[in-house]
């Protein structure tokens, strides 16, 4: 099994395929509530419980074949990926955006997303209540 890294700017895609994932992943779950220490050379440092928390979820995705992405939330996205994180086509989020439902910027000719707000608008639209059925 083998995995791949890929780098852009400050974001790192990892594809599933990992040595050891498998028992690392069993590991963890075994033990979900267990305090994470990382070990290097020597020293062992304790790891806080919110990074442990993130390394589990990234452990248990990728165990399961899915790709993971980190990202910082202040990157800024294109038009193409916003719409890809939020799951609809690339002119109905130039519509949300002329809309003002997400705020962007547009330090050129084209416009760019914080990752921060598109996720903060995905989480205001999952909250919303389900549209009811039409009759007809």
């Amino acid at each position: 099994m083998s995995s791949t890294v890929a780098r852009h700017g400050a974001e790192v895609t990892v594809h599933p395929g990992l040595d050891g994932l498998d028992g690392l992943a069993g590991v963890l779950a075994a033990q979900p509530d267990s305090p994470l220490v990382l070990k290097v050379g020597r020293r062992a440092v304790a790891v806080p419980a919110e990074l442990a928390a993130a390394l589990r979820q990234t452990v248990l995705a990728l165990s399961h074949g899915e790709a993971v992405t980190l990202t910082p939330h202040e990157a800024l996205l294109t038009t193409q990926e916003a719409a890809e994180v939020l799951g609809v086509s690339r002119p109905t989020l130039v519509r949300l955006l002329e809309s003002g439902a997400l705020p962007f910027t547009k330090p050129g000719t084209h416009r760019r997303v914080r990752l921060e707000d598109v996720l903060a608008y995905a989480e205001r639209q999952r909250r919303l209540p389900a549209p009811a059925p039409r009759r007809t």
